[in-house]
Formats: structure tokens, sequence, C-alpha cells
């Protein structure tokens, strides 16, 4: 774990805001142990952590800051790995819904398509009966 050195507030309860970590020990500094998985998160926002207590070189980070632990890294990636899962299952049941909805959509084109022929021959069966009676 990288040691940092941050300068204590007043009450001694979180590092100073006003100053920066730093990696090398000075006087008025406090040395505190960073995990290597938090530096990003502690070299943004150091003033937020909390000393465990007065001697301690732990800090305990703000409740606000996301884990950063492996195993729940790995949960997140599993949920997202889930949801992606039950997307592509609902769109592979929605192309099929397609797919059935256009074979139907065709199949009843046909069928008014054949009745308007035969509607057609029928039309034209009695235009010609009338045309026979008018002569």
């Amino acid at each position: 774990m990288p040691i940092y050195y941050v300068k204590p507030d007043s009450d001694n309860q979180f590092p100073d805001k006003d100053t920066a970590p730093v990696l090398e020990p000075a006087d008025g500094l406090r040395a505190v142990n960073i995990p290597t998985t938090s530096i990003q998160y502690f070299t943004r926002y150091w003033w937020m952590y909390a000393f465990k207590s007065d001697d301690s070189q732990e800090v305990t980070a703000p409740g606000n800051l996301p884990n950063l632990d492996i195993d729940y890294l790995q949960g997140l990636i599993d949920q997202e790995g889930e949801t992606i899962q039950g997307l592509q299952t609902a769109l592979g049941s929605a192309t099929k819904a397609q797919v059935e909805a256009q074979q139907q959509f065709v199949t009843t084109q046909e069928q008014f398509q054949k009745q308007f022929v035969s509607l057609s021959q029928q039309i034209v069966a009695v235009q010609k009966q009338i045309a026979a009676k008018a002569e």
C-alpha cells in the first residue's frame, strides 16, 4: 500500500482540505496507508477521508464514494451481463414476433388479392350478362 502524507485538520479527524497529500514525509504531516485501488479517489478527495484513530495510519473513505473492491466490481459486471442477456432475449422475442406478424400480413395480403381477383371475375361475368340482356 502506498503511503501518503497529509496535514491533519485542527481536530485531527480529517486531512486538511487546504494542503494536498504528498509522497514525502515532512514536519507536521501524518502518514496514511492508501490501498492501491483507492489512490484515484484519495488524491481527488483526501479531505473527505477520516482518520480511524488519533495514531492510526488508516483512513476511512466517505460513504458517498463507490466501492472499488474487485468482488464488488465483478458483481457490477455480472449484473450488467445479466441485463444485457435479458435485453438480447427480449430483442430475440421481439424479432420473432415481428417476423410472425410480417408472415401473417403477407398471408392476409395474399388472401385479399385472391378475393379481389374472384370479385373482379364475378363483376366481369355480371357485366357480360347485363350486356347480353341489353342486346
